[in-house]
């Protein structure tokens, strides 16, 4: 039988999974049962694996530290992609096991910058942090779950192509449609929240843009 699936495509870069084409991925007869074991030993899975260590070993600590730990989890999923692709191990466990840990790593990242932001340990002044607080956390809700949920739902229950979720708007199409605004708006979206997470002006005034940038599109 042959099992559509749609995966995030289209970029190498860590945020690849935001573009959705299609992939045929075809299981012969009976094999399929005797490869969802390898599956769990695929590089690109092991990999994935790795991240959730290192996402562990981030929530464990705190400022530099959980930067340090949380950018290394981010790294590696520029090389599941890849991995996956050159050794032909794609697989419906590495796609949902991709899915999750990325929602779980954005959200992580908004929780925790939002934590910052309520206990004064960033530029935002005390008047104006719960406003910007609550806004993060809105983030985790209406962009990590709502939006991307829905986008899965369409795409893998609903067989809706990416075209056809908000292509008519020029921000969407400029998000998905080019490699380097895709780039820039999702290592900004992360990196606005470490900035705040470690307290530094600079790098969450440079990433101010892009973070809404990517919102916006993504809502």
């Amino acid at each position: 039988s042959r099992l559509r699936l749609a995966v995030w495509a289209g970029s190498d870069s860590s945020c690849a999974r935001e573009r959705l084409v299609p992939i045929v991925l075809c299981n012969q007869g009976g094999a399929a049962g005797s490869m969802k074991f390898k599956e769990l030993f695929y590089l690109a899975n092991i990999i994935d694996y790795g991240r959730i260590v290192t996402l562990y070993w981030a929530i464990q600590s705190s400022g530099y530290t959980f930067a340090l730990w949380y950018s290394v989890s981010y790294i590696l999923d520029a090389f599941d992609g890849y991995a996956a692709r050159a050794l032909n191990q794609e697989s419906r466990l590495g796609y949902y096991l991709d899915m999750v840990i990325d929602r779980i790593s954005s959200s992580l990242c908004l929780h925790f910058a939002a934590k910052a932001v309520v206990d004064g340990n960033t530029l935002v002044p005390l008047w104006a942090a719960s406003i910007v607080a609550f806004f993060l956390r809105a983030c985790i809700i209406v962009v990590e779950l709502v939006a991307h949920g829905t986008v899965m739902y369409l795409s893998e229950v609903l067989g809706v192509h990416q075209k056809q979720m908000g292509y008519d708007y020029a921000i969407v199409r400029r998000y998905l449609g080019d490699k380097r605004y895709l780039f820039w708006g999702c290592v900004s979206f992360e990196g606005f929240g470490l900035g705040l997470i470690v307290n530094s002006s600079p790098l969450v005034l440079l990433s101010l843009p892009g973070f809404l940038f990517r919102a916006a599109a993504n809502v």
